[in-house]
């Protein structure tokens, strides 16, 4: 990105050195990630980047960030916060210091995200602050690795530390440190990770030391300053452009295991109310449901993490990512809700739980806001993936020595649609911008697992005109070990979570199956690797959160992650753009029936005329199907387009008040009311006749609206039953707020 004089508004700074301080602070962040990953063994670093760095203002606003983690952008200012108004008269903060935060009400997401702050000074004056963040492999708790699934209060689930000293002026507490070690079960790989976190600190205090003697404190705070004003008025800018609006979207958290989950409420919101006026975007959470008993919860600081990841790569992909791009942003959520969870609460699951989920509707609510705009179209996106199946292995392998294990192939996610292209198979998860996977060769020789299968999973991805991306399965079974536990748990299993947008289908729910006592090892003694459908042996209903379970040399365990939604009508999508799927294995030739309306021909190839015809009856069906309401009277007169409403349709202006069309021509409804009320509706039970998926929850149900002239599928939502109709895009008058 370049940065011209009048974006960067220095009074005090040329342009020229802005641009050379600029640069040089990212690659300090960058330094910082080198370094954690190069010290720490962990595979959260080192494979799934589940870390992130940071440069801070001495009130602790961001500067600058590591590009890993998004969801720790805000995070980590809120860690330096805590410990600049809970240690500065004691024990003190003085050169040389560094703070271990990992209490989720304090800043982190949850106890496993391990922060290390450290001070700056030059010249005997605090400069800037740095830190360094990774998500440790287990910090005490119920359950190895930490996710306590049965936990019903934080006290269960790990060491928390609040702000506390851990280098007191260079010189490690050995007290904490022991402490730290003393609480974990893989008391080796944190103790790494422990060192990765002070050698990045360390890594920028010199490179900012330098850089200050170089160019004075005073230049640096001002280009630090001045970063975040650019970044502030960047978005700003931004959302000036785009209409105002108030955006509604509710994703369900099911939940169906862990002994500490209420039935009462088995099926939990998050829900938001984004209200986008002027230059601000308000979020309103408060209709979310309450705390739940167990470790799905987040804390505040979950919460703005959620909305970070969303916003950051959505709204402000060409800004410096920065303290700059909050300042535009209001909260209101009350205490005591499931993204505002109120200590003690259960939190250890909160990163990919709830505020896993908050992130998905703050994606959601965003990308449709950026669809209103011919500018922005292209950055708006179906659902990414809605959460990772965690996998958690614990046992004794052929040496002996009893470990746990996190096999991070969950991460291999498809991604989300877009209004020009498919998503990208494989691209992971929305809020890692820098991701990696497990090796296969690695985790066979470090772990007690043998795969038998890795690879891409068809109509994983979400149908549409542009469809998902696929994700990557895997099949395991146990290979030399004794006495393994398995932990699995994951959200997205009895809801479609990866929603798709404008018409598109949600992609692939979580799925995973075991067989016990299978016959895999005389088939390989046979000489062939078997498919998981052709394997004998017991297979057990699974839970979503199904916990702690024992996997024997004879089981087989196999997995499937969610993958991105599709964008748009998939009747829409070119038949020559089907058979290309076909041929890849993007899709089933089932898929391409069902979900597309293609016709094949003897041979399997789409016949592009019948499908055609097909398609058309099919749309002749939508179009008959009852709708709510009748369409209004045409408006007379000539028609305005004011601005789109994804690609299917617009806002027009006509005969005086503002209206709902479709791409047809079509006028739905007036743009003050709930234009589904006025489409065509069916409404669905069976989540299979949308894709990849295990089950539905029976408190759910499906609904595709329809255009009532052209047959066009213009929403696909999953809503409780007997819910009045998504009203997801109001678009405000001058009066309203």
């Amino acid at each position: 990105m370049t940065t011209t004089a009048t974006d960067t508004a220095t009074d005090t700074v040329d342009p020229i050195t802005f641009e050379v301080i600029r640069h040089r602070l990212l690659a300090i962040t960058d330094e910082q990630g080198a370094t954690l990953a190069a010290i720490s063994g962990s595979t959260h670093v080192v494979e799934a980047s589940d870390y992130n760095v940071g440069l801070y203002l001495p009130d602790g606003s961001v500067a600058a960030m590591g590009r890993t983690i998004l969801s720790h952008a805000s995070s980590m200012a809120a860690i330096t916060r805590s410990v600049i108004e809970d240690c500065t008269e004691d024990p003190g903060i003085a050169p040389g210091d560094m703070f271990i935060v990992n209490d989720p009400w304090k800043g982190t997401v949850h106890a496993q995200d391990v922060g290390l702050i450290a001070p700056i000074f030059f010249d005997g004056e605090l400069l800037a602050w740095t830190g360094a963040m990774c998500h440790m492999v287990d910090v005490g708790g119920m359950t190895p690795g930490s996710f306590c699934i049965d936990a019903t209060d934080s006290y269960q689930e790990g060491l928390q530390m609040p702000p506390t000293k851990l280098v007191d002026g260079g010189k490690v507490r050995t007290d904490v440190w022991n402490l730290i070690l003393a609480h974990t079960r893989m008391a080796p790989t944190v103790n790494l990770d422990l060192r990765a976190l002070i050698g990045a600190n360390n890594t920028a205090v010199r490179a900012m030391t330098a850089l200050a003697d170089k160019y004075g404190a005073a230049t640096v705070r001002t280009v630090m300053a001045n970063l975040i004003g650019l970044s502030e008025k960047r978005l700003r800018n931004r959302l000036a452009k785009l209409p105002d609006a108030r955006l509604h979207s509710r994703a369900y958290l099911d939940n169906d295991g862990g002994l500490a989950q209420s039935r009462e409420n088995a099926t939990y919101e998050i829900d938001l109310v984004l209200t986008k006026r002027g230059d601000t975007l308000h979020f309103d959470f408060s209709g979310s449901s309450p705390q739940a008993k167990g470790y799905i919860n987040c804390a505040y600081s979950g919460m703005m993490a959620g909305i970070a990841a969303a916003l950051l790569p959505t709204l402000a992909f060409d800004a410096p990512w920065n303290e700059g791009l909050f300042k535009p942003v209001e909260v209101e959520c009350p205490d005591g809700l499931i993204c505002n969870a109120s200590r003690p609460a259960a939190v250890s699951g909160g990163a990919l739980e709830a505020g896993w989920l908050v992130e998905m509707t703050a994606t959601e609510c965003l990308s449709k806001l950026a669809a209103c705009s011919d500018e922005l179209l292209r950055e708006a996106q179906a659902g990414p993936a809605g959460g990772p199946d965690k996998f958690v292995l614990t046992g004794a392998g052929e040496n002996g020595a009893r470990q746990t294990y996190v096999i991070m192939d969950c991460l291999a996610t498809g991604g989300a649609a877009y209004a020009h292209r498919d998503g990208a198979w494989t691209q992971g998860q929305h809020n890692i911008e820098r991701q990696r996977i497990s090796n296969v060769e690695a985790v066979e020789m470090d772990s007690p697992l043998l795969y038998l299968w890795r690879g891409l999973v068809a109509d994983s991805g979400g149908a549409g005109r542009h469809r998902g991306g696929m994700s990557m399965g895997a099949v395991y079974t146990v290979h030399g070990g004794r006495d393994v536990t398995a932990l699995n748990s994951a959200h997205g299993w009895e809801v479609p979570n990866s929603t798709g947008i404008f018409g598109g289908y949600p992609g692939a729910q979580n799925t995973r199956t075991v067989v016990k006592h299978s016959d895999v090892r005389a088939r390989l003694a046979a000489g062939r690797i078997p498919s998981v459908e052709e394997l004998s042996g017991e297979r057990p209903v699974m839970r979503g959160r199904q916990g702690l379970y024992h996997l024997g040399e004879d089981d087989i365990l196999a997995t499937v992650p969610q993958a991105g939604g599709g964008w748009g009508d998939p009747l829409d999508r070119a038949a020559e753009h089907v058979q290309a799927d076909l041929d890849f294995g993007a899709i089933t030739a089932q898929a391409a029936v069902r979900l597309y309306g293609a016709v094949l021909s003897e041979d399997g190839r789409v016949d592009p005329g019948a499908t055609a015809a097909r398609r058309e009856r099919l749309r002749a069906a939508r179009r008959a199907l009852p709708a709510d309401k009748p369409l209004p009277e045409p408006p007379a007169g000539p028609r305005t387009r004011l601005h789109p409403v994804g690609d299917g349709l617009e806002i027009v202006q006509a005969g005086g008040r503002r209206w709902v069309a479709c791409a047809c021509g079509c006028v739905l409804s007036a743009a003050d009311e709930v234009w589904r009320a006025h489409a065509t509706v069916e409404i669905g039970h069976d989540v299979h006749e949308f894709g990849h998926a295990t089950r539905l929850d029976p408190d759910l149900e499906l609904r595709r609206y329809t255009c009532p002239a052209c047959g066009r599928l213009q929403a696909t939502d999953v809503v409780r039953r007997g819910d009045a109709h998504p009203d997801d895009i109001r678009f405000l008058a001058a009066r309203e707020g």
